[in-house]
């Protein structure tokens, strides 16, 4: 359970969060603005923040800088509007990880999140074991029945994210989102050139991906009985 400090006077905004982070069971809590608002949000550890800042003045800029600055290992997200380009780029100057401009995708945000725990956690020695099929997150290596697969960086990080949401559909925008976000050459169409290169380097029968149409990809949960 993600435990979340949400700082926003919009109860549209605050709904919006809660339902993005609900693949995560967060816990969101939902700060006023106030002169020790800061406080507020150091009072417990945190897995993220949140920052809507409808109206950034200097006091709230210098409460988010002390907040983002003695978190320094809390992923935090600002929401802003398309008029607050400054203060976007104050913010990420002051430390906050990412920003998301309004009115915003649901599915995006919470693509958002699990990139940045993701990065939190590290993943030095996780490996997902998907029948013959072994994929080490940390070193992006792959091996199939114990004979390593040579992939190159973006194939690798196609197979990282399909192996962490097995069971589930996954847009190529949720691609992109988790892969590079702040790349613009890494679209969708991109995203199928590497699939289908994945998919000419392991085959079906080790690695049975589904294209669900105008939908994404979907890699069922592995059933050895199949």
């Amino acid at each position: 359970m993600l435990d979340v400090a949400l700082f926003t006077g919009d109860d549209q905004i605050a709904e919006k969060v809660r339902r993005a982070l609900s693949f995560a069971s967060a816990k969101v809590e939902r700060l006023s603005w106030q002169p020790r608002m800061s406080n507020a949000a150091m009072d417990k550890p945190r897995d993220l923040i949140v920052l809507h800042p409808a109206h950034l003045n200097r006091q709230q800029r210098n409460d988010f800088e002390r907040i983002v600055q003695l978190r320094e290992a809390t992923p935090s997200i600002a929401i802003v509007t398309d008029l607050q380009a400054d203060d976007a780029v104050h913010l990420l100057d002051a430390g906050v990880d990412r920003f998301l401009v309004e009115p915003f995708d649901e599915q995006h945000f919470a693509a958002l999140v699990r990139a940045l725990m993701r990065r939190r956690q590290g993943h030095v020695s996780s490996v997902t074991q998907y029948g013959p099929l072994s994929f080490d997150h940390g070193r992006k290596q792959l091996q199939v029945h114990g004979v390593a697969v040579g992939l190159t960086t973006r194939e690798a990080q196609v197979m990282d994210v399909l192996l962490r949401r097995v069971g589930q559909i996954i847009s190529k925008e949720e691609f992109v989102q988790e892969m590079d976000p702040d790349n613009m050459e890494l679209n969708s169409s991109a995203i199928e050139v590497y699939m289908h290169r994945i998919r000419k380097k392991v085959s079906a029968d080790v690695l049975p991906v589904r294209s669900i149409k105008r939908c994404g990809y979907f890699l069922r949960k592995y059933n050895p009985s199949l």
